[in-house]
């Protein structure tokens, strides 16, 4: 006969095991971006980075803030949140900016193009400052 002690803890231990909650997942699944700066009438590249996400790493010098950046924007390149109160000079020396990969598990493939540098940095800081 199992003594009333012994009783307890196998039932202590197998409530335990009952009740034990799972690890929980990321918020995210990983993401990872190509991302490039050309100039946009000759194709000449000017810059590139790859940027992982969840957790933060790859090339992109600013990998934390790039990421920060999208997650605020939900992945939408489109809806990145632009730096107020810049001023940019009307040089027109358009550059495009693109990004192709997955973002939290979709396909990623965007393109915009930019009166000049400092149009695209004043729009997208600082996912494309690289």
């Amino acid at each position: 006969m199992i003594s009333l002690r012994i009783r307890a803890a196998l039932s202590a231990v197998a409530l335990a095991l009952l009740t034990a909650t799972p690890a929980r997942a990321t918020p995210f699944p990983d993401s990872h971006l190509t991302l490039r700066v050309i100039a946009a009438e000759t194709g000449e590249p000017i810059g590139a980075a790859e940027l992982l996400c969840h957790p933060a790493d790859g090339s992109h010098p600013q990998a934390r803030a790039a990421c920060d950046a999208l997650d605020l924007a939900g992945g939408n390149f489109d809806q990145l949140k632009a730096r107020t109160g810049v001023l940019c000079n009307d040089l027109y020396a358009p550059v495009a900016a693109t990004a192709d990969g997955s973002w939290a598990g979709m396909a990623v493939h965007w393109r915009q193009t930019f009166a000049n540098s400092c149009g695209l940095h004043t729009r997208t800081d600082p996912v494309f400052r690289f």
